[in-house]
């Protein structure tokens, strides 16, 4: 066999192998996409694929609440090792009220001054303008203190929001870690970074947030 049937050859079979595996990537998604739209119609919810020239993703709505998982592109052709994708998994229910913010703990460790402007551009990016006036709180045991941090206007209204069965729920959550969110636009989840296409962690996060709203019903 001469170089060039040698070089064709190796190139028939490149193609091969990244067809086969195109197929399975695909078929892998249909299948995810087929389990959401089962949950949805057993539990009864909406569902709608968004699929728009920079944009696609999934989106369920209740009368309640709606969840969506999203990724976006700015456009650009991305760097080496750098990516234009910015993902987000939210949900989110009219329930308004006085700003609480319960998310993640950024470590202020030997940081001094600059540990305290992290954290502030961490709320400045989560709450915008509704992190005016907010201060910390000291709620939950010890060990969720260590993980999480939570913030609020009212702190007398942490307790309503932070139940044992809240705190219990965060502490075991897997993967991404969420931002929970009130403000007098409503109540929320965020997680970041993160595009669910899993059906059950999927639902994971819906029951967070009906578990967030029951208290109101």
């Amino acid at each position: 066999m001469d170089d060039i049937s040698l070089n064709l050859l190796v190139l028939a079979v490149f193609i091969l192998v990244a067809a086969f595996i195109f197929w399975l990537v695909r078929k892998k998604q249909s299948a995810k996409k087929l389990e959401i739209a089962q949950m949805a119609a057993i539990e009864g919810w909406n569902v709608e694929t968004i699929r728009e020239p920079l944009a696609w993703g999934v989106r369920l709505k209740s009368d309640r609440w709606i969840f969506e998982a999203l990724s976006r592109s700015d456009g650009r052709e991305s760097g080496p090792g750098s990516s234009n994708i910015a993902m987000m998994t939210s949900w989110w229910a009219d329930y308004p009220g006085s700003t609480i913010l319960i998310g993640p703990r950024t470590s202020r460790v030997e940081l001094g001054g600059m540990g305290d402007a992290l954290v502030r551009q961490v709320l400045q990016m989560a709450l915008g303008p509704y992190a005016n006036g907010i201060v910390e709180v000291q709620s939950g045991n010890e060990a969720f203190r260590k993980v999480f941090m939570v913030w609020a206007q009212e702190p007398a209204e942490v307790e309503r929001l932070l139940t044992p069965s809240l705190e219990s729920i965060l502490m075991s959550w897997r993967g991404v870690r969420p931002f929970i969110k009130r403000t007098t636009e409503g109540i929320g989840i965020e997680l970041r970074g993160v595009h669910l296409e899993n059906a059950d962690e999927i639902r994971a996060l819906i029951n967070l947030g009906k578990l967030l709203i029951a208290r109101e019903d």
